[in-house]
């Protein structure tokens, strides 16, 4: 019996490990030293960190929210909950009700340790299986699938664009339509990178 007790706790802890990091993947023995990612077509940031507002609801335009999701209807902006750094938080509305909603945002982060960026950037694309590199965004740019973010490294910064999933009904997420389009439209329409 008490074999028995020890292997349903194992088995349960195995299933909650797996459930939890299902995304993730080991990274031992993995050859490191690929900057293949690396923007080689980057000129600079086109806004330094300390230009940048605490709300950065400005940056972000409703018309190129919409273009991306069939369903929706209207786009809120929320920057006034910003807690130390510069963010905002969007909300896109489906079908013209407002209880059905995905909240999304824009989060950049001052990074002043550059020295080694490439490494932790390599890791952080080998460390999941559904992370995938993005040309052409900033110095480097990486897409998290199963998060639904896109993050940009910039001189002096990161940034993080986290967009909602798309609503096929009422009430019915489509957590399976790939939305890095829309990351990446996200991100083009703000001028920022």
């Amino acid at each position: 019996m008490k074999f028995l007790k020890h292997t349903i706790y194992v088995l349960a802890f195995s299933t909650c490990l797996t459930s939890c990091f299902g995304d993730q993947k080991t990274i031992i023995g993995e050859d490191f030293g690929d900057t293949s990612f690396v923007n080689e077509n980057y000129k600079g940031n086109k806004k330094d960190f300390s230009e940048l507002p605490k709300d950065l609801c400005q940056f972000l335009d409703e018309a190129s929210i919409l273009k991306g999701y069939d369903n929706a209807t209207s786009v809120s902006f929320n920057g006034k909950n910003s807690f130390g750094n510069k963010n905002c938080q969007f909300n896109v509305v489906f079908f013209n009700d407002q209880s059905q909603y995905i909240m999304g945002s824009i989060f950049i982060n001052e990074n002043t340790n550059s020295a080694n960026w490439e490494e932790s950037w390599e890791m952080k694309k080998k460390r999941f299986k559904s992370v995938q590199y993005v040309k052409n965004l900033g110095m480097a740019a990486i897409w998290n699938g199963k998060q639904r973010k896109l993050e940009i490294k910039m001189k002096g910064y990161d940034a993080m664009i986290t967009v909602p999933p798309k609503m096929s009904g009422k009430n019915q997420i489509d957590n399976n339509t790939d939305v890095k389009d829309i990351a990446i439209a996200i991100a083009k329409s703000t001028n920022l990178f």
